[in-house]
Order: C-alpha cells, then structure tokens, then sequence
C-alpha cells in the first residue's frame, strides 16, 4: 500500500502534467536523495549498529522440507528459538513487521509534508521508499497467507472477505470525506481539480491518470497505490491456486522481470506516469514481496546473504546515480524501486527469523504508527491541504513560519484522526473477519526435527 507517491526527485520528470516542485538543484543533491537512507540502511544490516559486533557467518543456502501436517488455524507453533518460520496467516503476530509498515508510513507522510514541497527539505525526501516499502509488505503478508490457505476449501471466500472487511470501511470513508469537501469548497485555487469520482470508487484511477497524463486532486494521490494493490488482490490469489508448484518459482521471477521491463518500455516512450502508477510496471515490486514469502517458506538463506543483498543493491543504485550525472535519462527511475525492492525484501527475511538489530520497531512508538498507518496514509494529504487551504488560502508549503505551524498541526491531526478511525473502525472490522476461518488443511513448517539449521 500505501502511497508510491513520485517523489521530488521524480516529480521533475511530470512538470509538463502538473504543478511540482522545482528539481533538485544539482546531481549531488540528486545522489544525496537517492542514496542517504538505503545506505544506512544497508550498512546497518550488514554491520549492526554501534558496537555491535557481527558473528561470523557461512554463505548458505538450504532447502526446507515441506511436509503436509493438518493444523489447527490458531494453534501454529512458530519458535523461533527451534529455527522455524514464523506464519503469517495464523495469528501469530511479527512485532518488526508491524513497526515496518509504521516506518513506511512515516516517511511517506514527513516526504509529503516536509519534502514533497516547494520549499521542502531534500533529507525528506524518501517518500518513493516507504511506498516501495508497503508494496513489498502487502505482497509478503498475502503471499504468506495464499501459500498457507490455499488448500482450503473455503479459501477464495474467506480471503475476500478479510480483505473488504480490511480495506473498503477505512478507503471509502476517507474518499466520502475528501470528495465531499472538495464539493463543498472548490473551485478554489489550493484544491487541484480531481479525477472522475467513479474512479476512485471503482479503483481505477491509476488507468484514468496512465490515459490523461494527470495524477488529478494532490489530495487524492496517494489512492493510486490501493487501486494497484485492489487489482494485485484480484489476480494473484487465482494465479498462485492454479499454478503447479513447480511452475510457481519460476513464474514469480518472470512476473518480477516482465514488470521491470514494461516500466522500462513505459518510459523510454515518454509515458512516465504509466510506468509509476499501472499494476503491470509495479507488479516487479509486489511481486518480490511474494517472491519473499516463497523463500521464507521453502529455503533458509544464510544470513550474511540476506546482509549482502542490500549491499548489492545499494551499490547498483549508486552506479546508476553515477549514470544519470553523467548522461541522464531514465535508467535510475527504472531500476531502482526493483533494487529497493530486494532490499526491504532481505530486511524481511531477516525480520522474519528473528533477526535482533530490528526489534526496535517492537517500541511503542513505530507499533502504534504501524497500526494507524493504513488510514494515516489516506487521510494525511486531505488533512494537510485543507488547514492550508483554509487557514493561509495556499497549498501546503513549510517556507514561512506560518506555513511550518500549519504543517505541524496536520502532522497532530492526521495521527488524531487516524488513532480514531483505528479504534473505532478498523479494529472492530478486523475482529469481524476473523469470526471467518479457514479450514481444511494448511501446509505449515518443518517438525522439529525438519527444523533447518541455523547459519
């Protein structure tokens, strides 16, 4: 989810589509935008924080057996002491995943509120991260649960109906909101002129702003991203079911690969916002999120593999930095929310057999922005746009002392907000999907003696 809003650093590319601030006045700024998190990011994968020191490490890879046991749904064991996996789909619960998508909510909103301006600071500008971020999640987590349940005989049902009781409540309250204000206050200069509502409502505005070259209502941006995980949604639980197995390893690394390419094609054709925003030219992302959950369920990478892919990645994005400061062109925006990609992907390998250097985000702090992240992530733009609206008649903006203010108090609000809607809607909703169980059996880790060895 949620926003692959483009970010300052790519929202040059579009000036000829809409208002966007200026580019990044130079190509070491460009460098220093691109490259600031991931290193430190990767760095501290690989080395561990200060004073840590890291254990030596056998570059391994193994092999998982996979025997079919019949499970109870909320009876999974997942010690991660004994080396298993911990499933996803069982309710059983990884803490680090839950701060990760609290991470990646936070850096779309500060890209957004502190970035993603006219007057916006470059170190802000990591909103295209935290979106690459939720696409990976969104594709590890269903992943999960589509190669768990999908013997079930009541699979397809149950699936869909967590998914509405998830997303639709939360999705068509903030657009009700949005919209309707919109109607009540526009035209006004601040409120930028929104795609066909039926869009929004159907999930198909990413199709309309592909065809009319305009991204529409700033506010309403960011819902781009949920049409393309709606869409993801519909198509892969299909695809995944009817697959042989042995087809399937090799059908994700296509699907990884034919996505790169059409976004590739995308912008060598000079149609830019059709390779940001179509399910096909961001099908790569999910789907290395899926690709994830595959490897967590059959293999057991070493773990200095899993620190080495950031590495690698960090390092052919810096190549292709290097590349664009040189020439130009498209290249860096091609390959680099792929690279980003296997890096978030590693982290969630990672994450998932317990690795310790990420159980900060165990803290309360990133748990409680990962549980009001799906509605902070709708509500944060309109939020922001109306209080500058009405209260300074402009856009948002933080290059006056005024506009600071006004920016922080939607910071507050949309947390406000967004805690409510979190308490008062989605949580209910979500104890009512899961009255809806699967059954059947469900393939779940090895045994204990099955249990693959540690690196």
């Amino acid at each position: 989810m949620n926003d692959p809003i483009v970010s300052r650093q790519e929202s040059f590319l579009f000036d000829r589509h809409r208002s966007l601030p200026s580019p990044p006045d130079s190509a070491a700024q460009m460098s220093f935008q691109f490259m600031s998190f991931p290193a430190m990011l990767s760095w501290y994968i690989l080395i561990g924080p200060p004073g840590h020191q890291p254990k030596r490490l056998m570059l391994d890879i193994s092999e998982r057996p996979l025997p079919r046991q019949t499970a109870a749904v909320d009876d999974v064991m997942t010690a991660e002491s004994q080396g298993h996996p911990r499933r996803i789909s069982s309710g059983t619960r990884i803490p680090e995943i839950d701060g990760g998508r609290g991470l990646a909510a936070l850096a779309v909103v500060l890209a957004h509120y502190f970035g993603e301006v006219a007057h916006g600071l470059p170190g802000f500008t990591v909103g295209w991260m935290g979106v690459n971020l939720f696409f990976v999640l969104s594709g590890f987590l269903i992943g999960s649960i589509i190669l768990e349940r999908k013997g079930c005989s009541n699979f397809f049902s149950v699936f869909y109906i967590r998914r509405t009781l998830r997303i639709f409540p939360a999705y068509f309250t903030a657009l009700a909101l949005t919209l309707g204000f919109i109607w009540l206050h526009g035209p006004a200069p601040w409120i930028g002129p929104p795609l066909p509502a039926l869009s929004y409502f159907t999930f198909t505005q990413n199709f309309v702003m592909a065809l009319r070259g305009d991204y529409g209502a700033p506010w309403l941006l960011p819902t781009w991203t949920l049409a393309v995980e709606e869409q993801f949604y519909l198509v892969i639980p299909l695809i995944i079911t009817l697959l042989p197995s042995r087809w399937l390893l090799p059908a994700i690394i296509g699907g990884i690969a034919i996505g790169c390419i059409a976004r590739a094609l995308f912008y060598l054709n000079g149609s830019e916002i059709a390779g940001q925003v179509l399910l096909l030219s961001r099908c790569d992302i999910l789907l290395t999120g899926i690709l994830a959950a595959y490897v967590h369920r059959r293999f057991m990478p070493s773990e200095l593999l899993l620190r080495l892919i950031p590495l690698a990645a960090v390092a052919a994005v810096l190549l292709a930095v290097f590349q664009f400061r040189a020439s130009g062109g498209t290249l860096l925006f091609i390959v680099s929310p792929l690279l980003m990609a296997f890096l978030f992907a590693s982290y969630l390998l990672l994450t998932a057999r317990g690795w310790p250097q990420f159980r900060f985000l165990r803290s309360r702090f990133w748990q409680m922005f990962g549980t009001i992240s799906y509605s902070l992530y709708l509500i944060h733009q309109p939020i922001a746009g109306a209080l500058h609206g009405l209260i300074l008649d402009g856009r948002p903006d933080i290059g006056t002392v005024p506009q600071v203010m006004v920016t922080f108090a939607a910071l507050l609000l949309s947390i406000a907000f967004a805690l409510a809607s979190s308490r008062l809607m989605e949580a209910p909703l979500l104890r009512l999907g899961r009255t809806w169980r699967y059954d059947g059996q469900m393939i779940v880790g090895p045994s204990k003696v099955d249990a693959p060895r540690s690196a």
